[in-house]
């Protein structure tokens, strides 16, 4: 009976040991379970990470590029834009030098010579010319009495008065100053004194050229009233925008039979050329 007892006594510890052994091997197993999912997770967390980070700097790069397009987009519609601001600077600037090239070049015709007779004076031996001064509008009429004269010789002068100014108001047509003006003093012969001379307009009036309105503006009053005092006075003549204000007599010898114009060019004197065309009609003005 006490080997029995003593049997399984020892039949009882072996279970013992054993299901100590199998306890201990299942705590290991679960606790290498446990270790392995937790090592699985962090390394899917890692990699979940890694992952996210990628995505992050790939969108960051993206985000990059996207700026950097419409920085660019940006300063392709900032150039376009000072491209045209440009173009319509250059556009404006061309039409402006378009419109200072016409204005240049523009000839008023103000005035018709006719030359009425010539032939030598039986009672001196000498040439003499009779002639003719009127002046005419843009179509050829008279807009002023046409005014006679009569001088030894075939040479006449006609002596004016010339105001020039400065090219910006003739560029931009500015009313008063888009064109050069000029005061017919007088015409005489290469024989006679200047002071001789047959009186054509009348200084301080507005001369016919100008305006059919006899009233002079307080602009052109002072040019005439005042004009050797501009021509030799640097500051003046600034302030009033004029270049240049002085004297001038051209002359021209005569032909019997024929006709001349005198010009005026918007920045320039006065210029005698012969012309083809019938004089105007010897008269008083149109009314």
């Amino acid at each position: 009976m006490p080997g029995v007892i003593e049997s399984l006594s020892t039949i009882n510890s072996l279970l013992r040991t054993g299901l100590a052994i199998v306890l201990v091997g299942l705590i290991g197993a679960g606790g290498w379970y446990g270790y392995r999912i937790h090592t699985e997770g962090d390394r899917a967390l890692k990699q979940r990470d890694e992952q996210l980070a990628s995505y992050r700097n790939e969108l960051l790069a993206k985000q990059d590029l996207l700026d950097q397009q419409k920085l660019q987009l940006q300063e392709r519609d900032t150039t376009i834009a000072e491209q045209e601001v440009a173009l319509r600077e250059k556009d404006e600037r061309i039409q402006k030098l378009d419109m200072s090239l016409r204005l240049l070049k523009v000839n008023h015709r103000v005035g018709w010579l006719t030359v009425l007779e010539q032939d030598v004076d039986p009672a001196t031996n000498r040439l003499y010319t009779v002639g003719q001064f009127v002046e005419v509008n843009d179509q050829g009429q008279p807009i002023s009495a046409p005014k006679e004269f009569r001088v030894n010789g075939d040479v006449i002068y006609i002596d004016n008065w010339v105001v020039k100014f400065d090219d910006k108001y003739v560029e931009h047509a500015e009313i008063d100053r888009s064109t050069s003006l000029v005061l017919f003093r007088r015409i005489f012969g290469e024989d006679q004194t200047p002071n001789d001379g047959f009186p054509i307009d009348t200084v301080g009036a507005r001369p016919k050229a100008y305006g059919s309105d006899n009233r002079v503006s307080d602009f052109e009053k002072r040019i005439w009233d005042e004009f050797w005092t501009i021509a030799n006075d640097e500051a003046k003549a600034k302030e009033l925008g004029i270049r240049a204000a002085h004297g001038e007599a051209p002359s021209m010898k005569l032909q019997k039979g024929k006709s001349y114009r005198v010009l005026l060019r918007a920045s320039d004197g006065l210029s005698i050329t012969p012309d083809s065309g019938p004089p105007p009609i010897p008269g008083e003005p149109p009314a």
